[in-house]
């Protein structure tokens, strides 16, 4: 059964689709489809994307002209180009398939309803079909959509981690070549467990001091000549900062009254860091995409649209709200911290990271300082 994509809150397939291949350095992406689309797409997802631009002409009488004319074009640029279907061009019924027959390229099929960002970056997995070449020498890193605000920090936060302990980094989901991706190592960490590629054999995610304790601790079995004391030596001093902040602030004010909304995983990371260091009461927290697992009772589930999410804030009244530009926008009065997309009230020049180490230290220092104004 096909999932609708009727709200404003997270983004359709087709753009999960494009946040995935773009970030593939060698392989152009084309939208096929309007300008509306494509116009979403590029304002959503900070890597070079095309389209086909298709207007009336091409609805009435057929886009195969159009899609081969942008294609052999691209082609010219690109190792390897992907076509991303979109709604209008499904609705129509052509035959994309047929139509590309005799070009080697990648087909996602994602009409925005057909499902949400997630089940669009999940085809594009799909589609590209990459599998573990078997060597056992690096670390692939994953976890790294284009769309999170924070996925640029979080990568060169993985790599800093990595490079820390004398590990070598493999492939990066998705921020690599295509034959980066199509063959990557056999090991792997993920900067957002949300976005994992699927194809480690357990979950091993950085994001959270104690977690990334937790991934260095295994690859110190995977790599015994790995220097992972350095990562310990590091987790150590950043788990005693961040506890005396939090006493030094408890010692001032009461513990703080927070709603968290964002992607599954950075809303469970939120609400355990807040918890452990702030013993910060989580009045509500919500997921875009996904359920979350979050302790001690605290008021959780799917919020993807604005209607509830509004709802719950107005109930609980929060001393500060967690999430994207759309709570904020609804609630300028409560003290706002971004933590999804999109956030649009601030510039977002410097990579800020959320995971790893320095991720755990910024969100903090963020919380503190916006609980302070």
């Amino acid at each position: 059964m096909r999932e609708l994509c009727t709200n404003p809150l997270w983004p359709c397939a087709m753009t999960g689709a494009a946040s995935a291949l773009a970030g593939i350095s060698d392989l152009g992406v084309i939208i096929h489809g309007s300008s509306g689309c494509y116009i979403y797409a590029d304002m959503a997802v900070p890597d070079t994307l095309y389209s086909t631009f298709i207007v009336e002409d091409e609805v009435i009488f057929g886009t195969s002209e159009r899609l081969c004319e942008v294609l052999e074009s691209i082609s010219q640029l690109y190792k390897k180009v992907a076509v991303i279907n979109t709604c209008v061009p499904s609705v129509m019924g052509e035959d994309i398939g047929g139509i590309l027959s005799d070009y080697d390229v990648i087909l996602v099929d994602v009409a925005g309803f057909k499902g949400d960002f997630d089940s669009g970056w999940k085809s594009a997995i799909q589609a590209l079909k990459p599998s573990c070449d078997g060597t056992k020498e690096s670390v692939n890193i994953e976890g790294i959509c284009s769309l999170d605000p924070f996925y640029r920090g979080n990568l060169n936060e993985a790599k800093r981690l990595l490079d820390l302990a004398k590990i070598p980094v493999g492939t990066t989901f998705f921020h690599d070549t295509y034959d980066s991706v199509k063959k990557p190592s056999g090991y792997f960490i993920s900067a957002n467990p949300d976005y994992n590629t699927g194809l480690a054999d357990d979950e091993k995610s950085i994001l959270g001091i104690m977690e990334t304790e937790a991934v260095f601790e295994k690859l110190s079995d995977i790599f015994p000549d790995a220097e992972t004391d350095l990562v310990f030596e590091q987790t150590e001093e950043a788990d005693e900062i961040l506890t005396k902040a939090g006493e030094k602030f408890l010692r001032k004010y009461d513990p703080p009254r927070i709603a968290v909304f964002s992607t599954g995983s950075y809303t469970e990371f939120a609400c355990e860091i807040l918890k452990r260091y702030l013993d910060a009461d989580i009045v509500c927290a919500g997921a875009r995409n996904r359920e979350v697992s979050i302790k001690d009772g605290i008021k959780s589930g799917i919020m993807d649209h604005i209607r509830p999410v509004a709802s719950a804030i107005e109930d609980s009244q929060p001393d500060i709200i967690i999430g994207s530009s759309f709570e904020h926008a609804k609630f300028p009065h409560i003290p706002f911290l971004g933590l999804t997309f999109p956030i649009r009230h601030i510039k977002m020049l410097y990579h800020r990271p959320l995971a790893g180490i320095e991720g755990s230290l910024y969100f903090m220092d963020s919380v503190l300082n916006t609980l302070k104004k």
